[in-house]
């Protein structure tokens, strides 16, 4: 096995109704248990049958960083398939398909093309062709000769409860196309090379990676209403919350979802919700409320293309600024976004301490292609894991009469009380109020209420500083990149691929959006950068328009020119799109 080849991409494509993304995920599954490095896309229609789905897996004996860019393997189970993609694929590509009854001169010269029945092969195996995507799977297994086992004893696992019969029959199909891969096994020898020394793995996708976080963290209430791409989050949690004595309801919109969350964090229990684009916007005056009455919650919302309906299985980074503004009125807040599948982990469990340390709502910024993503991930250390445990008011500290919104000089809020906690009463709801939550409107009051609430977000700011991942190199450079969310990984693998080319570029990648991480910007733009390239999945740059804003005195002083690469046509960046926009740029400059 040759180990110059750092990693290796497949796509999957076929019709919808195909299984192709359970194909993606049984080839994924087994190339995790073997030992390598995975990290998948998948891209599908709002529709139970017609139109392409695709799947993309690339495996490497290192830590990835993105989806990669054009496969050197197509499995293309239908025409359509073969057409939209290998006129595309790299030198050397080896693209596989059925046979269609003529040429396929859609095949570049440059490629290989490997014409194998996946349909016949399922039908004389398994005894009906609805296997031929297990057939396809063996088949590439075979051609990469990857040791079976893991992918037999997955299959085992998918199919279990259907019978031994079933169970039997895919098996078949997958030893079937195995050694029909393995005669034709030369063509890709040059892909091959050996995973990394084998260590356990986790192999998750971003919205299980969420859920786990959320339990983890001590969640224990969660209401949802099932929205694409997020509602994996409400049926893990459904099936796993009441196991430690938690509980799941499914409500009947977004609206109510929120409303029975913030019910329970009145009554002192973690809990959190999961939605998308269309079901923030419903939420927007209910998070106005967890701010005015100081309650903690957690509101992930997967972001997909809109707006309205949109494109509700595509990707899309357009919620920025719905979730660092929407409200009427001001209030505190704290916006997050994590990068990786590991980051949905560990920023889900980061978003529910800061939710109870400050009062405040949280929302946390994900997206399609992070939320369906499979990645394999180290098994994190329960153990050393920092979980934030509320104090609540304890009646014998004060005998006087409980003053719920009471001013502190840091801006950190005062222990709340929970119904059952003697003396403890006090009125919640959204409007304005004194520091014993009566409702009051005197404009001095109105005044210190206000100051209170945001000047919490000044104690928040503080408590982030010095966590903000920054990319540097040795050599001095005037180019400088900045992006967040699912993008920030991809853009990472770009200037890290231009470094090979002798093109030298920093990056500051944050994971917090709000409040923006100010001291570690301001360091960055003072670093030297002349030209910041920012790249995000949307119309109309909201990030880079965000830093514009809050950072024009900066920019200006360090002669800083924003270069914005943007896209929103449902599909993640890929290192070679962020490329061209950097290149193209550089030549014009």
């Amino acid at each position: 096995m040759g180990q110059d080849q750092r990693s290796l991409t497949i796509r999957f494509e076929g019709d919808s109704g195909d299984g192709i993304i359970s194909m993606g995920k049984l080839y994924a599954r087994t190339m995790a248990r073997v030992g390598y490095h995975v990290y998948t896309f998948s891209t599908f229609l709002a529709v139970v049958r017609g139109g392409q789905v695709t799947f993309q897996a690339r495996v490497s004996n290192q830590p990835l960083l993105s989806q990669g860019n054009e496969p050197e393997i197509l499995v293309a189970l239908n025409r359509q398939a073969v057409k939209d993609n290998a006129p595309k694929v790299p030198p050397g590509a080896v693209v596989i398909h059925p046979p269609f009854g003529a040429p396929c001169e859609e095949i570049p010269s440059h490629a290989r093309a490997l014409e194998i029945d996946f349909k016949e092969i399922a039908e004389a195996e398994a005894g009906t062709a609805r296997s031929k995507n297990i057939a396809a799977v063996g088949t590439l297994l075979g051609l990469l000769q990857v040791d079976i086992e893991p992918a037999e004893n997955a299959v085992e696992e998918i199919f279990k409860g259907k019978g031994e019969d079933i169970i039997a029959a895919n098996r078949n199909a997958l030893r079937a196309g195995f050694e029909e891969g393995v005669r034709h096994s030369v063509l890709c020898e040059s892909f091959r090379f050996a995973p990394e020394e084998h260590v356990a793995r986790m192999l998750l996708s971003g919205n299980e990676a969420v859920a786990l976080g959320a339990l983890t963290a001590g969640v224990r209430f969660f209401a949802g209403y099932p929205i694409t791409p997020a509602s994996e989050i409400m049926e893990w949690l459904a099936a796993q919350l009441p196991k430690v004595g938690g509980l799941m309801i499914q409500a009947e919109d977004e609206i109510a979802s929120l409303a029975m969350c913030l019910g329970a964090s009145y009554g002192g229990v973690k809990s959190m919700t999961a939605t998308s684009g269309p079901g923030l916007s419903l939420m927007i005056e209910l998070l106005g409320l967890a701010g005015m009455a100081e309650l903690p919650v957690v509101v992930v919302d997967v972001q997909r293309a809109g707006p309205s309906t949109g494109m509700p299985t595509k990707e899309a980074q357009g919620d920025l600024l719905l979730a660092t503004y929407g409200s009427h009125g001001e209030i505190p807040r704290v916006v997050l976004a994590p990068q990786t599948v590991k980051d949905c982990f560990s920023q889900t469990i980061r978003a529910v301490n800061i939710a109870h340390q400050f009062q405040i709502p949280v929302i946390m910024l994900s997206s399609q292609s992070l939320s369906h993503r499979m990645q394999t991930i180290d098994p994190p250390s329960f153990e050393s894991l920092e979980v934030f445990e509320e104090k609540f008011w304890d009646p014998t500290s004060d005998p006087s009469p409980f003053r719920r919104y009471i001013d502190t000089p840091d801006g950190m809020p005062t222990p709340r009380s929970i119904p059952g906690i003697p003396n403890g009463m006090y009125r919640c709801g959204g409007l304005e109020h004194n520091e014993f939550g009566n409702p009051d409107f005197d404009p001095a009051v109105r005044r210190r209420m206000v100051a209170r609430r945001l000047k919490r977000m000044q104690a928040i700011a503080k408590a982030f500083r010095g966590k903000t991942f920054r990319y540097d190199s040795a050599q001095n450079t005037s180019l400088g990149l900045m992006s967040w969310g699912a993008t920030a990984p991809v853009a990472l693998e770009t200037i890290q691929d231009l470094e090979k080319e002798n093109i030298v570029c920093r990056a500051l990648l944050p994971h917090v959006l709000w409040p923006l991480p100010e001291n570690a910007i301001r360091g960055f733009l003072a670093s030297g950068i002349k030209t910041l390239f920012i790249p995000e999945l949307n119309a109309t740059a909201q990030f880079a328009e965000m830093l514009k804003a809050h950072f024009t005195k900066e920019l200006l002083e360090n002669e800083i020119e924003v270069v914005s690469i943007t896209k929103d046509d449902g599909l993640p960046f890929s290192p070679a799109e962020i490329r061209e926009g950097i290149m193209n740029h550089l030549k014009e400059h």
